[in-house]
């Protein structure tokens, strides 16, 4: 990338990265508990660090179109990477196979170019249209080979993600013929309403759209009846055979056409119970609506933040990203959200955009990409990548790895606007991280900015831009290189000196807030000691740094110690003046 050099980080560095082999199940359990109000419980308060293992450190990677051995293969370049999840189609007989896949001389089954994806990828998507949830021999290998890459992944501390398609099943014509269903009567567990957007009965004046959403069909795939019991007798069944296989979560496919009632009274408690991870796919730009499935106890794709980042990196309008504009379920909560630069539904800004004659030609991955690859990796919330398989992208390109590191080791703490233009963003991750992405194809930005730092010398974590220094009130004089970014942060490691840990909450009259975690100083879980408020209702403890550790907060008595625990995951040293969590009595 251009104005951005590769930085080696050692093995020490990474090693300490937060391992995450629990987060997805410990991770469901949490946010299924605050949907209804128990989150904070005393197993979730505990500080038992194998079952307290949340952070915003982990990174995520899509597979698609890829045989199950071919990944086994790569588990370990992932691990070397930093990845900590893989996500892979649905394990299921398709109605498509691989035959019906195209070369670049021929056109797909959906035509060139597909209708609904551009040119991210040109083929019709093997394992969405599953014909038989009782067999897990699939285009991408046989249910032995898949059983052999979880067990592999989880070797390599990864946890595994598969596709669940509870909306549809196959069309009733395959590509050479009928398809027959053998679990389902296509009469008695299927809604019969005809096909959104096209002949759908409740569309039109005075029909209800929210119904025809829900209920109607989506591209002519038949859409279940999901208040028959057999139907949901048969999506129990093929969940908890997911887990047996040794799944650890679950991407929900075509969520947003299913009413959410189906995902908070069956699918979520269900999942919950079989100790699986999910997040859903409600493909609508409107953070409302998709966080009223984030709502029923489930992760959701960030589509809001996705359009954000096109309107930013492909329409030139870097505003967009800023969270003053509060766009992005990110900023609503960021527990929730799995965010994501492209996938195989939707191109990343400027992939599939050709300006010349042939409308068949083919634009892959570039620098905008890359731009919006170092705001993913520097902001909050679950970054799911992926790399289409008409560009030359790797996971292990060194810009990749550089930003992966950033994410897993500095890219905690409440996000700060400190520059906001058109062309130039400059965020903060308080207390941890100074990032910068410049968007102008032509020019290096200098600004002045504000940072947490006084008196403090930054180093560049995945730039190549020379160190700087900041000045008694924490502001610092920048440079981010033209379609370039840098990633500033304090040049000190842990283990030495003092740091101060600052949480932002209001607590009754005659109480206090205690600071308690995994060291002596921090009373080793105990009651904690006795912060310090200032204005803005901030309590603060400056403690010595120990090096890596564990923390968060506990509620008492002024003069006293903490006798109710915040809610939530423990923080850990990077993350210094965290969003508070609440308290566990409310």
């Amino acid at each position: 990338m251009d104005g951005n050099s590769h930085h080696d980080h050692d093995d020490e560095g990474r090693s300490s990265s937060i391992k995450r082999r629990r987060f997805l199940q410990t991770n469901g359990a949490l946010i299924a508990a605050a949907a209804t109000g128990l989150a904070g419980g005393s197993s979730v308060a505990s500080a038992d660090a194998d079952s307290i293992d949340l952070d915003e450190n982990s990174v995520a990677y899509q597979y698609f179109h890829t045989e199950w051995a071919t990944i086994e293969a790569d588990i370990p370049r992932l691990a070397d990477v930093g990845i900590d999840i893989v996500w892979l189609p649905q394990p299921t007989v398709s109605k498509l196979d691989w035959e019906d896949q195209t070369t670049a001389d021929q056109e797909g089954y959906y035509g060139d170019p597909h209708p609904y994806y551009g040119y991210l990828e040109p083929n019709p998507p093997l394992g969405y249209q599953p014909v038989d949830l009782e067999t897990f021999d699939s285009p991408h290998g046989t249910e032995a080979e898949l059983e052999s890459l979880i067990d592999t992944a989880h070797d390599h501390d990864i946890e595994v993600v598969l596709d669940v398609v509870l909306n549809h099943m196959a069309t009733a014509d395959g590509p050479d013929g009928p398809v027959d269903l053998p679990q389902f009567d296509r009469d008695e567990h299927f809604h019969d309403y005809g096909t959104l957007g096209e002949d759908c009965y409740w569309q039109g004046e005075g029909n209800d759209e929210e119904r025809a959403q829900y209920e109607c069909d989506l591209l002519g795939l038949p859409s279940f009846d999901h208040e028959h019991g057999y139907v949901q007798d048969e999506h129990a069944a093929h969940l908890e055979r997911l887990a047996a296989l040794g799944a650890d979560g679950l991407r929900l496919d075509a969520a947003g056409h299913i009413w959410p009632w189906y995902f908070a009274s069956e699918i979520n408690p269900l999942a919950d119970d079989l100790g699986l991870w999910r997040v859903g796919e409600i493909w609508d730009g409107d953070t409302n609506t998709v966080m009223e499935f984030a709502d029923t106890g489930m992760s959701v794709f960030d589509y809001p933040l996705y359009y954000a980042i096109m309107d930013a990196f492909e329409g030139g309008d870097m505003t967009a990203l800023a969270r003053e504009n509060a766009r992005g379920i990110v900023h609503e909560d960021p527990s929730v959200a799995v965010t994501f630069v492209q996938n195989h539904d939707t191109a990343g800004p400027n992939v599939g955009i050709d300006d010349g004659d042939d409308p068949g030609d083919y634009t892959a991955e570039g620098i905008a990409v890359e731009l919006a690859h170092a705001y993913l990796l520097s902001s909050p919330g679950l970054p799911m990548l992926f790399l289409s398989s008409e560009g030359d992208a790797e996971i292990d390109d060194p810009y990749l790895e550089d930003l992966i590191w950033v994410k897993r080791n500095l890219a905690t703490g409440a996000l700060i606007d400190r520059y906001v233009g058109d062309a130039l963003y400059v965020f903060e991750r308080e207390f941890n991280l100074l990032a910068g992405i410049n968007n102008d194809e032509w020019d290096d930005r200098t600004e002045w900015v504000d940072t947490s730092w006084p008196n403090e010398t930054l180093v560049d974590h995945a730039g190549g831009q020379d160190e700087v220094t900041t000045d008694e009130e924490g502001r610092v004089e920048i440079t981010v290189p033209s379609q370039g970014w840098v990633m500033y942060a304090p040049e000190s490691g842990g283990g030495s000196g003092e740091l101060t840990l600052r949480v932002t909450v209001g607590v009754d009259h005659g109480e206090s807030v205690y600071f308690t975690g995994s060291t002596d100083e921090l009373t080793n879980w105990g009651g904690g000691i006795e912060g310090t408020w200032t204005d803005g209702d901030i309590w603060e403890v400056t403690v010595d740094d120990p090096g890596e550790f564990e923390w968060k907060t506990r509620r008492g008595p002024s003069g006293d110690t903490g006798d109710v625990w915040e809610r939530g995951s423990n923080h850990d040293r990077t993350d210094r003046h965290p969003s508070h969590q609440g308290w566990e009595d409310e």
